[in-house]
């Protein structure tokens, strides 16, 4: 049995090298395979899917093996944004709602072996804080102390996963406040920063003595 694992974008894989190298000496249907990779991947377009193709080199038969994509690549997607944050501590790339932590939480929950579906929430909370997500307007670290206060037990044991349009227009005012802040809160310290450097540059100009100073003493 030959194993190939493979990370495709749903619905649209090709011949990778591997597999080319692989099933080409066993003379097998590549464009089957990839089809029906296809088919089995199509609800996750848009999303990069890891799959496993396990080959039978006897028979030739083979088996699919379609995994849940990674935690970013479903949070990224209820967001509806291509990529994260390029600097997660100033830019904040969106703020995601416990009903879209939720959702993901339980497609993540088998890979992430747990059935606390809380501890799962707080693992993609997690992941969150790495892309420059806020989770309800909060820092991944707040957010999850309030999970454990039980803020959010009605969303979780309701299981709703749906954003009403009312809440979207919450979250969006909340991010846009948040970065404010977070401008502000930088900007400050970069002026107490470049002010530090001045009163250093200043203190040293204090303490050394200049050159006609030195002459003067050269000649007593």
């Amino acid at each position: 049995m030959v194993k190939i694992k493979l990370m495709i974008e749903g619905g649209k894989a090709s011949t990778t090298p591997a597999m080319a190298q692989t099933l080409g000496p066993l003379k097998m249907d590549m464009q089957g395979i990839i089809k029906d990779i296809n088919d089995k991947t199509g609800t996750y377009k848009g999303l990069k899917v890891p799959i496993e193709l396990d080959v039978n080199e006897k028979d030739k038969t083979y088996e699919i093996t379609v995994k849940s994509p990674p935690a970013a690549e479903l949070i990224k997607n209820e967001l509806g944004i291509k990529k994260g944050s390029g600097e997660p501590e100033k830019k904040k790339a969106g703020n995601i709602s416990i009903e879209q932590l939720l959702n993901v939480a339980k497609m993540k929950s088998e890979s992430l072996f747990t059935t606390d579906i809380r501890a799962a929430i707080r693992a993609i909370a997690g992941t969150c804080n790495s892309l420059g997500v806020l989770c309800e307007g909060e820092l991944s670290q707040d957010f999850n102390q309030i999970l454990k206060e039980g803020k959010f037990d009605d969303v979780i044991n309701s299981g709703t996963t749906e954003l009403d349009p009312e809440k979207a227009e919450v979250l969006k005012t909340q991010l846009e406040e948040f970065q404010v802040k977070l401008d502000k809160a930088f900007a400050k310290k970069k002026t107490k920063g470049a002010k530090e450097s001045k009163e250093k540059v200043e203190e040293t100009k204090e303490e050394t003595p200049d050159d006609s100073d030195k002459k003067g003493e050269e000649k007593k």
